[in-house]
């Protein structure tokens, strides 16, 4: 016999939901101000103190791969054919609009662009993201006296945010293919 539950504010019901073990029915779920499940119970019925869920509730998804920044030059680089040099688009044209932009990017600009991304990512339905973060120097490629400063920007975003975060550091040791040593436009990321 399913059990009658009631809760707070911090409560769920779903008629479906996707729990590890497969498909289940009639799901409660409360979490706790961390928002950490903290009840996860198939075959419950609400009390009517509870909000229902319309559709299904499946688990928040990942996205494995981001480089914050970028997010802020969507759409200034993406065009077929020649790029503002005359030269063929490709990805190194592409690289090299990057590299300016990375650039010109200040701490504050960096924090604010990982925000409304990882704002973005919440509205899409992701609960996570990993963040392959190589933006480590000032300006003008000289090392903040906390080595950490970008570092904390993007952890400040996720904090405000509320997705978890994996903060991956990426140095380059080397350009293009093979030992070349990083040119210019990879300063910040050395």
């Amino acid at each position: 016999m399913p059990e009658t539950v009631s809760s707070g504010s911090n409560c769920l019901f779903a008629s479906d939901a996707l729990l590890p073990s497969g498909w289940a029915k009639d799901v409660l779920l409360t979490w706790n101000s961390s928002g950490q499940l903290t009840l996860v119970q198939p075959g419950s019925k609400p009390d009517g103190t509870v909000q229902t869920v319309r559709g299904p509730v499946i688990p928040g998804m990942p996205n494995l791969h981001s480089h914050a920044f970028q997010r802020a030059f969507g759409g200034l680089t993406e065009y077929r054919g020649q790029n503002l040099d005359g030269q063929q688009d490709s990805f190194w044209s592409w690289r090299t609009l990057m590299y300016r932009f990375a650039n010109r990017t200040t701490p504050e600009q960096l924090e604010s662009i990982a925000t409304w991304l990882y704002i973005e990512l919440l509205e899409a339905g992701y609960t996570s993201v990993c963040e392959f973060h190589y933006l480590h120097h000032d300006l003008d490629g000289n090392p903040y006296a906390d080595d950490a400063t970008l570092a904390r920007c993007l952890l400040r975003a996720a904090r405000k945010t509320g997705i978890g975060l994996t903060l991956l550091p990426v140095l380059y040791q080397a350009s293009n293919f093979g030992s070349a040593p990083p040119s210019e436009g990879q300063r910040r990321f050395i």
